[in-house]
């Protein structure tokens, strides 16, 4: 059976990053909103992810009118999980990378500093661009779109993420797939570690070579490893086995 797919996106950025797996499923119905607060949606609140969870829920409803597959990275792996805990009936799997569920590390809370003092200046999504290998007027376009979402409202993501905890990963029951890029930091395979306790039934692994946004790093690599998941349930062979903890 061909599912509609729901892409979910990253905090840095929108909808748009996902136009490299749009196009790669375009045998399927495919929903790549921006999430409440971001781009065409900045006059939404965010609030906290319960409520942005009941607002998929209705999208979903709305524009697929049947259970979805759905597709998170990053934050959005994190809404993903949500969703799927809030409204299991709307959810027929769920695929995420660099999903956050265990507390952020103090050094990590630290890196996040330097880019919230600079998130209202222009150089920096100049430079952020150049990170997304956005060129010419695509580049143009995405340094004046932003920042994707107020500072304001990415604090109170960032109140709620800190912490861990956000899904009781025990509450999601579709289909699980949990992937990190091989050469994420370490904080994102021990991630993984909590999921695989959690959930021993999810196909878990890591994308080699890969770092954190790696639906733009290697398109081709994720559409390969996202389609064996979407028609087979199954792990790409691609895929990489996730090593023991160090946490």
């Amino acid at each position: 059976m061909t599912r509609p797919v729901l892409f979910l996106h990253g905090g840095t950025v929108g909808g748009w990053s996902w136009a490299g797996q749009s196009s790669a499923f375009d045998d399927r119905l495919t929903l790549a909103p921006d999430l409440p607060g971001y781009l065409s949606r900045r006059d939404e609140p965010w609030t906290d992810f319960d409520s942005v969870a009941d607002r998929l829920a209705a999208f979903i409803d709305r524009e697929a009118g049947e259970p979805v597959d759905v597709v998170g990275l990053s934050l959005g792996g994190m809404v993903a999980l949500h969703l799927a805990a809030r409204y299991p009936a709307v959810v027929a799997s769920v695929f995420v990378t660099g999903a956050s569920v265990l507390p952020y590390r103090p050094s990590m809370r630290l890196m996040n500093w330097g880019p919230l003092m600079l998130w209202n200046r222009r150089f920096f999504w100049a430079g952020m661009a150049r990170q997304f290998g956005l060129v010419g007027e695509e580049a143009k376009r995405f340094v004046v779109s932003c920042p994707p979402i107020s500072r304001a409202k990415l604090a109170e993501q960032l109140h709620e993420v800190y912490p861990g905890g956000v899904t009781s990963l025990a509450d999601v029951s579709a289909p699980l797939m949990a992937i990190a890029g091989e050469r994420e930091m370490r904080y994102f395979h021990d991630c993984l570690q909590v999921v695989r306790a959690a959930r021993p039934d999810a196909t878990i692994g890591l994308a080699p070579g890969m770092h954190h946004a790696w639906n733009a790093e290697d398109p081709e690599l994720f559409n390969r490893i996202l389609r064996t998941w979407l028609d087979e349930r199954a792990a790409h062979a691609d895929l990489l086995p996730l090593g023991p903890s160090a946490r």
